[in-house]
């Protein structure tokens, strides 16, 4: 994994430097700050993690959405997640908001585009 793919999955999955360096590093956030700069060699285990949480989520795009499971759904708070799901954790509370939010566009997707209306 290079730096600007560790950025991009850390950002596909809703979380900030601090969240990361935190849930996933268990580091300071200026040491993800630098494996994201490239001054750091990004370690196999945060690259594991943060590929298999992507790989999580595309599963998870991959299935009939349900409205019933909390995560194909939206919570503003991990603690609602938590109360919704009976049990919680942080990463995947951020895995179903990435998938909410690819979910609600190609759910309306096409209503956004028959209402398009372009500028001139």
């Amino acid at each position: 994994m290079n730096k600007n793919e560790l950025k991009q999955l850390r950002r596909l999955l809703f979380l900030e430097v601090t969240e990361a360096a935190k849930l996933i590093g268990e580091c300071e956030p200026r040491t993800w700050q630098r494996w994201e700069k490239g001054d750091r060699v990004i370690p196999n285990d945060v690259a594991q993690i943060v590929q298999m949480l992507a790989l999580t989520r595309l599963e998870r795009l991959q299935f009939a959405f349900n409205d019933t499971d909390p995560n194909y759904r939206y919570f503003e708070t991990f603690e609602e997640y938590k109360a919704a799901n009976g049990c919680g954790n942080e990463l995947m509370w951020r895995v179903a908001q990435s998938v909410s939010a690819s979910l609600i566009c190609e759910r309306e997707a096409d209503k956004w585009r028959s209402e398009e209306i372009i500028h001139k």
